[in-house]
């Protein structure tokens, strides 16, 4: 493959961070918009360009030279970035959409998680940006929303029984960086998930075989869920996401399957806090 100019942005986030680590030293010409460069802990081979998703200017500056990008939802839906890569001739971007781009949830359009994908889709398609769309399910570190809250060892969440098909988010990275360093990368929309569905309650039980913990889940209703959420990324753990199964699209675009919680529970162990320790840690 040609030495490529690739944009990365959302850079400072998990998947962003991931994607970047991910091109680091595979010989392209990596850049990075992030709208705080002191906060990029990333490669000394990716270079910062300082600016904003929704700052035509800043976009357009990145964009200069760029062959492919990675896109990751700014406050506009996408708006700017789509129309500033339709002018520049961005050969491809990836996109880090949603599930619930193409899940009907209880609040339909009034979801701002949907409205927000489904707007970001649409823009690059009407600027006529050739893209992949990662329909990504629910992340493996959404556990430590409500992990968060147990310091008494006991895990507080609503919906506890719902199975969701949670990712990696280096899947998500690993599947974007396939795209975008494809001799011929593919268009069209992809089901990112992980290999199981697995509920809170299931989860919590990996974390308590895997670190040795001892936690325990009662569920509570939506209004009593800690942190504070609001509906719309509560319906994206509910019920109505359940239909969303285990999918192929990280085997598809990267040739492997998708990595198991467990695996990433012991590469995140430091991320739990301390509580729930067994009696002999």
């Amino acid at each position: 493959m040609d030495r490529m100019k690739i944009l990365v942005t959302g850079a400072t986030g998990t998947v962003g961070g991931h994607v970047a680590r991910q091109l680091s030293g595979r010989g392209h010409d990596i850049v990075a918009l992030v709208r705080d460069p002191a906060k990029a802990d990333l490669p000394a081979d990716v270079s910062l360009i300082e600016g904003d998703l929704t700052d035509p200017d800043a976009v357009r500056r990145a964009l200069d030279g760029v062959d492919r990008a990675y896109l990751t939802m700014a406050d506009d839906n996408g708006a700017v970035f789509a129309k500033m890569a339709g002018e520049a001739g961005v050969e491809h971007v990836v996109l880090l959409s949603s599930f619930t781009a193409v899940t009907e949830l209880p609040s339909g359009a009034a979801n701002f998680v949907t409205a927000r994908h489904r707007a970001g889709e649409r823009a690059l398609t009407e600027a006529g940006v050739p893209a992949t769309f990662l329909r990504a399910a629910g992340f493996d570190y959404n556990i430590l929303l409500w992990v968060a809250g147990a310091a008494d060892g006991v895990v507080r969440a609503p919906n506890a029984g719902v199975k969701l098909p949670v990712v990696d988010p280096a899947d998500i990275a690993a599947a974007a960086v396939a795209a975008l360093t494809a001799a011929h990368p593919k268009s069209g929309a992809y089901s990112i998930t992980g290999p199981e569905s697995l509920s809170v309650r299931d989860q919590i039980a990996i974390v308590n075989q895997v670190l040795g913990r001892s936690y325990t889940v009662q569920e509570v209703g939506e209004a009593e869920a800690p942190g504070s959420l609001p509906p719309s990324i509560l319906e994206t753990m509910g019920p109505a996401a359940a239909v969303v199964t285990p999918a192929d699209g990280v085997r598809v675009l990267t040739g492997n399957p998708p990595r198991p919680f467990a695996a990433w529970v012991a590469d995140n162990a430091r991320a739990f806090p301390p509580a729930g320790l067994t009696a002999d840690r």
